[in-house]
């Protein structure tokens, strides 16, 4: 049996988000615009990124760093980066992911919730040069604080996102969706859907 993959229109056919949502994420990726996609565990993040990643044309080449199977390469223009854990050093295992990286010569990179390297070493060295599609976990409404917690990164990275995906998931019924969307500027989120 297959997982299946989600689709734009997936989304909004269950309810997960709008068709306005959802083209205004369209043009930030088409724009290579830097999108951080934050939410609680199993509030469907990576399926968003599945779904958002069928708005790249085929010609871009995108790069998933991605650990333990967690993501599929499900088109011929993305090419995974395991970063599973392998009794390698973590600076070490981050170095392999930076020069994969820059081998591969991506138009987007996307780090899919992995704690198995320095995201924020890899965001330092690598962000002036690719496109970011970034996960991350947020567990309370201080969005900016979760994310610098769990990705170790620095308030002037953050400002560095041009957009902010805040997921939601109501445990009683598991219904998932895209609460808001926000532009960052000067640091700051500002919602904008």
């Amino acid at each position: 049996m297959g997982v299946y993959l989600f689709k734009p229109e997936d989304l909004v056919r269950y309810g997960s988000a709008t068709p306005e949502g959802l083209e205004r994420l369209k043009e930030a990726i088409l724009s290579r615009k830097d999108i951080l996609i934050v939410g609680s565990s199993r509030s469907g993040k990576t399926k968003l990124v599945e779904a958002l990643i069928h708005f790249i044309p085929d010609d871009r080449k995108v790069a998933v760093v991605t650990a333990y199977g967690e993501f599929k390469a499900f088109r011929p223009n993305v090419i995974l980066i395991d970063t599973s854990f392998d009794g390698q050093p973590l600076e070490q295992r981050t170095s392999k992911v930076i020069s994969k990286i820059r081998a591969l010569n991506p138009d987007y990179v996307v780090i899919d919730t992995v704690h198995t390297v320095d995201v924020s070493r890899i965001f330092r060295e690598l962000i002036e040069d690719y496109a970011f599609i970034v996960t991350s976990l947020a567990l309370t409404d201080d969005i900016k604080e979760e994310v610098k917690h769990w990705l170790g990164i620095s308030g002037e990275t953050f400002g560095r996102f041009d957009i902010v995906v805040e997921l939601w998931r109501d445990w009683r019924t598991g219904m998932r969706k895209v609460n808001r969307i926000y532009k960052v500027e000067d640091g700051e989120l500002r919602a904008i859907a």
